[in-house]
């Protein structure tokens, strides 16, 4: 019985399902960074704190108080402990402080694992296979906004023309890329999830007494204010000089137009009229 003449490699090569075929400018080789085990375990509660602290709080409530909050809700009738997971769920959805910290926190740390992950799978890396640090991600209005410490081989370019990614994998509307200016190796992430401003209307202080008036009514009160002309000032003469225009003998005279504006004012309405008589009160 002949045996088969494939190798062992080309065999095992086979049987994880990985092609044998290399193509030219395909190969891509991920170098991972030498920590020891302390660094390691460092990192790894630095970037889980917030949760380990839960948990632990979790731990804490357990064992320290669970016998006394059993014995509470089992001596209180049900209609009072319906009354208090009530209250305690209607605290929780309406809006105060200690919502605002929780949902900001949850954000917070939603944000720094999405942005971890992306700059994975970006391969935001130096030649030691490190990534950026992330120092903090804090809450603003409009998101969050996180610190990075670029390591040794990175800057800022490399995170050009990323910001779309960033904003795609945090979830977020829109991501700006800032450097600090004193310190290029610290730049500023900012995760924009909302707009203040979209749900609010903006008031002028300068309409203050026409704001809640009719279109009608601010034309003819406040526009037709300015208009109407004083009462000790009935009639007014201008008086415009022209270009000088020459005579026959070399001589200049000046060329003067005078235009007498007459206003008229009625109960109802203003009425301006011009030189010849004309009302031009549209006009004005």
């Amino acid at each position: 019985m002949p045996k088969s003449t494939r190798s062992k490699s080309s065999w095992r090569s086979h049987r994880s399902g990985r092609s044998s075929r290399v193509l030219p400018g395909a190969v891509e080789t991920i170098t991972r960074p030498n920590q020891t085990w302390p660094v390691i375990l460092l990192l790894t509660i630095w970037r889980w704190r917030w949760e380990l602290y839960v948990l632990a709080a979790i731990v804490y409530i357990t064992i320290a108080h669970g016998e006394a909050i059993t014995g509470y809700f089992q001596s209180n009738p049900l209609w009072l402990n319906a009354l208090l997971i009530i209250v305690l769920c209607g605290w929780i959805v309406t809006d105060n402080p200690a919502r605002r910290f929780v949902l900001n926190r949850i954000w917070c740390v939603i944000t720094r694992h999405r942005l971890r992950a992306c700059l994975i799978e970006l391969r935001i890396l130096n030649y030691s296979g490190n990534l950026p640090f992330i120092l903090g991600c804090f809450s603003t209005k409009t998101g969050q906004v996180v610190w990075l410490w670029m390591r040794p081989g990175q800057s800022v370019e490399d995170l050009d023309n990323k910001a779309e990614s960033l904003a795609s994998a945090c979830w977020a509307s829109k991501a700006t890329i800032a450097r600090s200016k004193r310190n290029a190796a610290i730049v500023r992430i900012e995760i924009d999830r909302r707009d203040p401003l979209a749900k609010k209307t903006i008031d002028s202080p300068l309409l203050n007494d026409t704001s809640g008036m009719p279109e009608a009514a601010v034309a003819d009160d406040a526009v037709m204010a300015f208009l109407t002309p004083d009462t000790t000032d009935s009639a007014s003469e201008s008086t415009t000089n022209e270009r000088p225009a020459k005579t026959g003998s070399g001589e200049t005279r000046a060329r003067t137009s005078k235009t007498k504006t007459t206003a008229a004012v009625n109960d109802s309405q203003t009425v301006i009229l011009g030189a010849n008589g004309e009302d031009v009160s549209d006009y004005v």
